[in-house]
């Protein structure tokens, strides 16, 4: 279990830092390339400290979400608590793609295809 924690803290410590990096150059880069940043620091440490990949993705979101709500309060409560479970189905596809015997790559491909999928729906969805 500790194992399972350090990876998610690994992969969200990077990701925050990666993508307070990519928001100064808007918004458009987030959507595009923070699942690219996000799906491989989150599969890649789940592989790297031989942890559960859905278990790495879950608690990513769970801490991302934590993030967002101290961030925005309650007005980011509805974005921190679909978070949670959008991480968890990234994760989930990259978990069913490599139980179908697919590469890792494939498995972090897959997840960044329906992780940006998901950014630019939320995007429309909050114009």
């Amino acid at each position: 279990m500790i194992k399972l924690i350090v990876s998610a803290l690994t992969a969200a410590g990077l990701a925050l830092a990666a993508n307070l990096a990519l928001k100064r150059t808007g918004t458009r880069s987030i959507t595009f390339f923070g699942p690219v940043l996000e799906e491989s620091l989150k599969t890649g440490a789940a592989f790297f400290y031989g942890v559960s990949v859905p278990g790495t993705h879950l608690l990513f979101g769970v801490l991302e979400s934590l993030a967002d709500f101290a961030w925005g309060g309650r007005r980011k409560l509805a974005a921190a608590l679909s978070g949670v479970v959008a991480h968890t189905v990234f994760g989930l596809v990259a978990y069913f793609l490599i139980k179908a015997g697919l590469p890792g790559y494939t498995a972090v491909l897959g997840s960044i295809a329906v992780h940006m999928a998901w950014n630019g729906a939320v995007i429309r969805i909050s114009r």
